[in-house]
Parts: C-alpha cells; structure tokens; sequence
C-alpha cells in the first residue's frame, strides 16, 4: 500500500513540475510577433484616431485599444531619446498621437528614421496604448 502512495505522491510531483514547466514556457518565453509580420486590425488617419479618442475615450480605446493600426498623417516632429528610441509625433505637438519606434527597430530602419522630416506624409505601423494626454502607440515602425 505504501509503495502505491509512492507512485501516486511522485506521479502528482511530475505532473506539477511539466504544468510550472509549461507555464514559464508560455508566459515568459515564447516570442512576441514580430511587429512588422503583425496584420494591422485598422488603416486610419491620425486625425481620425485622435478626434474618435477625443469623443470619447472609452469607447475609443475598447475599439482600438492593443490593436495593430496603419496609420497615415504627416509629420509635426521626430525626436529621439539617449536610450535611442524615437518619437515621432503626429497631429499637434501638445495632444495628438505619438508613436515610439524602440531602439532595436530604429536600428533595423536607421535609413528611413533619417529621412523623416517635418511636414513629410508617413505610414506607421503600431500598437495603440491607449490615450494619456496624446494618444500612444507603441512598438512602431515606418512603413514604406
């Protein structure tokens, strides 16, 4: 009778050691698509994004909230930060729409970012965080 608690205690132990294995697996480990092989769930003007979270916000972000965007607007600025991340502002300089390209793909696009220019038409592609004072998309690239 012993040896069978034995068998059961080590078979439950096993079982919960592969169930915590898997876990880590899936909630830590495994890779974020990448932005650029991402389908984008909307193609909108900044103007429109930013006037549909200007109406209303909640409604704004339930719709477009962690989605992919397409975005199409021209240029009010482009900064870039010591950590090397770039910030290219959309609409108005105060509240618009803001989209940061991380460091590692403003690496990868370093020709394009460079010929971004003030006024100039651009499409980015990004993830909507939703709206603090300007509305945030992240995890941006340009699109050509």
């Amino acid at each position: 009778m012993k040896k069978k608690i034995w068998r059961l205690a080590g078979i439950a132990v096993l079982l919960m050691i592969a169930v915590a294995g898997f876990t880590y697996w899936y909630g830590f480990m495994r890779k974020e698509k990448p932005i650029e092989k991402m389908k984008a769930d909307f193609v909108i003007s900044a103007d429109s994004l930013f006037a549909a979270f200007s109406v209303s916000e909640k409604a704004a972000t339930e719709k477009y909230g962690g989605k992919i965007l397409l975005l199409k607007s021209n240029i009010v600025s482009v900064e870039k930060d010591g950590n090397g991340n770039v910030t290219v502002t959309l609409v108005d300089p105060m509240m618009g729409v803001t989209c940061t390209i991380d460091s590692l793909e403003a690496v990868k696009q370093k020709g394009e970012i460079a010929a971004l220019t003030e006024g100039q038409s651009v499409t980015i592609k990004g993830r909507c965080d939703g709206m603090l004072t300007d509305v945030k998309i992240s995890k941006c690239m340009v699109v050509k």
